[in-house]
């Protein structure tokens, strides 16, 4: 295991090969991350190790020292924790908040990830979204509330009643 919900094998290249490469120690640990502030059942790497003559095939799209050749990258998609799928808009905004420097939405509920930087990567940012093909994007940051599991929600309460007003702060059990 390279971490608590993430094992070598789920980065493996796809590969006739199978060629494996232990991904950056970062990518790793921001990926821990992520899965806590989205409070995810799971998060599934759906690409992480390319091998660079898989990553430049048709098949793939992508070339032969991408981020995924470099082992600081991985495509996902993330389930909440009654399996339903996180929609690629709020992984990414999670990605944002967490610190990832590359993001980018690949369909409906995929998103790349990667921790490049200007030692690591040709750039040192990049947010987009592959499928309107806009490299530019600034922030994926909307406002989303997230309330990584175990936090305890307080809430400030305003009651007025028979011409008495009584206020004070809830806090979960």
């Amino acid at each position: 295991m390279l971490s608590e919900h993430f094992d070598l094998s789920e980065f493996t290249c796809k590969c006739s090969k199978h060629c494996t490469a232990t991904p950056d120690k970062e990518l790793i640990d921001k990926l821990e991350k992520l899965h806590n502030m989205l409070d995810a059942k799971s998060i599934i790497i759906t690409s992480g190790y390319r091998c660079p003559e898989h990553s430049a095939s048709p098949e793939v799209g992508g070339t032969v020292n991408d981020a995924h050749t470099r082992n600081i990258a991985a495509d996902i998609i993330a389930y909440k924790q009654d399996n339903t799928q996180y929609d690629a808009e709020t992984i990414a905004e999670a990605a944002e908040l967490v610190g990832f420097t590359g993001i980018g939405i690949i369909t409906a509920y995929a998103v790349h990830v990667d921790v490049r930087n200007k030692t690591n990567y040709v750039n040192d940012h990049w947010y987009g979204n592959e499928r309107t093909g806009n490299d530019y994007i600034k922030t994926f940051i909307r406002g989303t509330k997230f309330v990584p599991r175990g936090t305890k929600t307080k809430m400030k309460v305003t009651i007025e009643y028979d011409d008495h007003t009584f206020s004070g702060l809830l806090e979960e059990d």
